[in-house]
């Protein structure tokens, strides 16, 4: 196991070789034994530590570490590849990987107060020119998702003027997201809005992808509204989020 080694943002990481390729790292202090059995659903299940799960591409696990809530989750392909290679991405480096550049993102906007989730710890196996990766991050307690919110009923237009100052937030600190949707934004149970899933994203400089993020998460909220026949979703929360988003009084 190799010595402590700080991320530029300042979170001390562990980095850990194995015989198999692995390399991992773990925010400093926060499992008592880290090792490559975290990133292991079968680890926790045998712990009796699984406390759900949730199925979209594969199986993301919520887990339970002493009195952490946590997510971890598997890297999948998405698209035509994704049913030819279905986890498996090539090698360019540990730091793209996609857990690691996944972790350094949150590291960095975790530190600068952003509401997303803090990353705990995350793992690449390199196989031949491929690897596999896995990420251990925050779960947070009581959240809903926007569309699971939107199935239920209607959300006050107060709440969809936070979430464009939340949207805007992350633009300002030039945060691309590149899946900006509904389901990626979750509300809490005091009213705090928080954006997950940061896969592929990156700190850039302002542009038109900021446009082209607001465009995405519009196209996000039409398409469930045309999927569910009860999706509380009119016109009128989106002209409440752009004024949110916009610094217009509520």
């Amino acid at each position: 196991m190799d010595a402590l080694h700080p991320l530029s943002t300042g979170i001390l990481i562990m980095l850990t070789h194995t015989t198999h390729n692995q390399v991992c790292w773990y925010a400093d202090g926060v499992f008592r034994d880290p090792s490559p059995a975290l990133f292991d659903p079968v680890w926790w299940q045998t712990h009796r530590q699984v406390v759900g799960s949730s199925i979209g591409r594969g199986v993301t696990w919520f887990v339970k570490d002493e009195s952490r809530h946590l997510v971890l989750r598997h890297y999948y392909r998405g698209g035509m590849v994704g049913k030819l290679v279905r986890d498996r991405f090539w090698f360019e480096g540990v730091e793209s990987s996609r857990a690691m550049a996944e972790y350094r993102l949150l590291a960095t906007l975790s530190e600068q107060g952003l509401p997303v989730p803090r990353p705990f710890a995350a793992r690449m196996v390199k196989q031949g020119p491929f690897y596999r990766a896995d990420i251990l991050i925050e779960r947070i307690r009581g959240a809903k998702d926007l569309v699971a919110l939107l199935k239920q009923g209607p959300i006050a237009g107060e709440v969809w003027h936070k979430i464009g100052k939340t949207v805007r937030q992350l633009h300002d600190a030039g945060v691309y997201h590149a899946d900006l949707n509904s389901h990626n934004l979750l509300l809490d149970k005091e009213g705090k809005v928080w954006v997950i899933d940061f896969d592929k994203g990156a700190i850039r400089s302002p542009g038109n992808w900021q446009q082209a993020n607001l465009e995405r998460l519009l196209r996000s909220f039409n398409k469930e509204s045309q999927l569910h026949t009860s999706f509380h979703f009119v016109p009128e929360n989106w002209q409440a989020l752009m004024a949110g988003y916009q610094g217009k009084v509520a």
